[in-house]
C-alpha cells in the first residue's frame, strides 16, 4: 500500500542562498520513501536548486541539482543518501536555493510513501572463506551467491572477524555479519556483530558461557552449530544447552544421520517448552559434490533486506528450510499466527510450493506425528485440518532422492506454537 501526495513550494530570489525545507510527515510501518522534485522558474529565468533530504535526526542525503529522483529505504537509496530504516516523525525536502531569477521560481515534491510488507527471503547461513579455511575469496561468493539468487549470506568464518570488514558493500546480496566460535568441544556461530568477542580460547565451561554472554551482550545472535556432527570429536557440541544461545542448527549440509540427531535434539528442546528456532547453512568450505552452497537454504519471513530485519525475522521464528535454492518451500499456518507465532486455535493450514508426486508430508507436534499427507502431482498443494496439540506444531517434507537411493528431509518449518487456551 502507498500514500502519495504533492507538496508546491514558491521560491524567491531573496531565497538566494538559504536552505529551504518542505517538511512532511512520515507514519511507522514505511519500508520506503521516494520523492520527485520538478523546478519551474518563472519567466525563463535563471535557475539552479539543489536538494537533498532531512530525516528525524539528521540530513540522509545531498544530490545537488544532479539528482531530482530521490529513493530511500533499508535495502537501498539513491547515489549521496543513506539507506537504513524509516524512522516515523517529521522528514523534509531540502532545497538549497543556489541561483534564481528576479521572479522566482516554483519548486513541486511528489512524496510517495511505500508501507513495509513482510518478503520471503533465501539465503544460506554457515559458509566459509579464505578468510579461514575454505577456498573461496570474497569475491568468489558473492559470485556464487547471486548466481544462485540468495538474498542473504551469514559471514562465518572460524574465530576470526576479518571477513565482516571486507566483503563488497556494491552487492545485492545482504552479508550478515558473523563468526563461527570454533573450540574443541562444539562451534557455535554469533550472528549480526562484526566484532562479537575479544578472545576464542576457551577451556571450560564457565570459559564458553562467558564469551557466549559476552556475544549476546553486544547485541549477537548465537547458534549451536551441528550438535552431533560426525567429523571429529571438534565438531559436535559438548559444552551443554544450558548456556545463552538463541538458535539450533538443525540442518548442515547434505541431510544425514547427525542431522536426524539434532533434529530429535531439537523437538525434544519444544516438547520441554523452549522456544528455540531452528536455522539451516551448508557449511560449504570447498567445491564438494553433495556440501554445496544453499544446500540447505534457509528461508526467512521479513520486513526487509537489511541484516536487523533478517536477524529479527529469525529470532521470531519466521523461518522455514529447503533442500535447495530452487527447492520446495513448506509453510505452516494457523488462522491467528504464522511460523515462530502463538495460536489460539485448533486448525492449521499447510502450503507447499515445488511438490513432486510422492512427496510426504507430516505433521508432528509434542505427541508424535499428526497427519500425514502424500502429493499426488507436481506444483503446489495446500492442505487444512484440525489438530489436539498443546505445544506445538511443526512439519517435515520427506522426498526420494535417486542419489541417495532413499528418502531424504526436503523441507522442514519451524513450529507455530499453542496458547495454553487454544480454542
Amino acid at each position: 500500500m502507498e500514500t502519495e501526495w504533492t507538496i508546491l513550494t514558491e521560491i524567491a530570489q531573496d531565497d538566494t542562498g538559504r536552505f529551504v525545507e518542505v517538511p512532511f510527515t512520515v507514519p511507522d510501518g514505511i519500508a520506503q520513501i521516494r520523492i520527485r522534485i520538478a523546478v519551474v522558474p518563472n519567466e525563463g529565468g535563471p535557475c539552479t536548486i539543489d536538494v537533498g533530504l532531512r530525516d528525524p535526526v539528521r540530513v540522509r542525503g545531498w544530490s545537488g541539482s544532479a539528482k531530482y529522483d530521490l529513493v530511500v529505504g533499508p535495502d537501498e537509496a539513491t547515489p549521496g543518501y543513506a539507506k537504513g530504516d524509516i524512522l516515523p516523525g517529521q522528514w523534509a525536502v531540502l532545497l538549497g536555493v543556489y541561483v534564481v531569477g528576479r521572479a522566482g521560481a516554483n519548486v513541486t515534491a511528489e512524496i510517495r510513501l511505500v508501507q513495509s510488507a513482510r518478503q520471503w527471503l533465501k539465503g544460506d547461513l554457515h559458509v566459509h572463506t579464505v578468510h579461514s579455511d575454505g577456498v573461496y575469496t570474497l569475491a568468489e561468493l558473492d559470485r556464487i551467491a547471486r548466481g544462485l539468487q540468495l538474498d542473504f549470506i551469514g559471514l562465518t568464518d572460524h574465530n576470526t572477524i576479518s571477513q565482516n570488514y571486507s566483503y563488497s558493500r556494491e552487492t545485492p546480496v545482504t552479508y550478515i555479519p558473523a563468526m563461527e566460535f570454533t573450540t574443541y568441544r562444539g562451534h557455535a556461530n554469533l550472528f549480526g556483530i562484526a566484532d562479537p568477542c575479544d578472545d576464542f580460547r576457551v577451556q571450560s565451561a564457565d570459559d564458553v558461557a562467558s564469551i557466549l554472554t559476552e556475544a549476546k551482550r553486544r547485541g549477537s545472535r548465537v547458534s549451536i552449530n551441528h550438535p552431533f556432527d560426525e567429523g571429529g570429536p571438534s565438531c559436535r557440541w559438548q559444552w551443554g544447552y544450558d548456556h545463552a544461545f538463541d538458535w539450533l542448527e538443525v540442518w548442515n549440509g547434505p541431510w544425514r544421520a547427525s542431522n536426524q540427531q539434532s533434529l530429535e535434539l531439537w523437538h525434544s528442546m519444544l516438547r520441554a517448552g523452549r522456544r528455540v528456532t531452528g536455522v539451516g547453512g551448508s557449511d560449504t568450505h570447498r567445491e564438494h559434490p553433495y556440501v554445496r552452497h544453499g544446500n540447505p537454504t534457509t528461508h526467512v519471513y521479513a520486513k526487509s533486506r537489511t541484516v536487523g530485519h533478517i536477524l529479527s525475522a529469525i529470532h521470531e521464528g519466521c523461518v522455514t528450510m529447503s533442500c535447495c535454492p530452487d527447492g520446495p518451500r513448506l509453510e505452516l499456518r494457523a488462522p491467528d499466527a504464522t511460523m515462530g507465532g502463538t495460536s489460539r486455535r485448533r486448525s492449521f493450514d499447510i502450503v507447499l510450493t515445488a511438490a513432486e508426486p510422492g512427496d510426504q508430508i507430516v505433521l508432528l507436534s509434542e505427541m508424535g506425528e499428526v497427519k500425514r499427507y502424500t502429493v499426488l502431482q507436481s506444483g503446489d498443494f495446500a492442505a487444512q485440518g484440525e489438530h489436539e496439540a498443546k505445544r506445538f506444531l511443526r512439519a517435515e517434507l520427506w522426498r526420494y532422492f535417486p542419489q541417495a537411493n532413499g528418502q531424504l528431509m526436503a523441507a522442514l518449518t519451524n513450529p507455530v506454537f499453542m496458547h495454553e487456551a487454544a480454542t
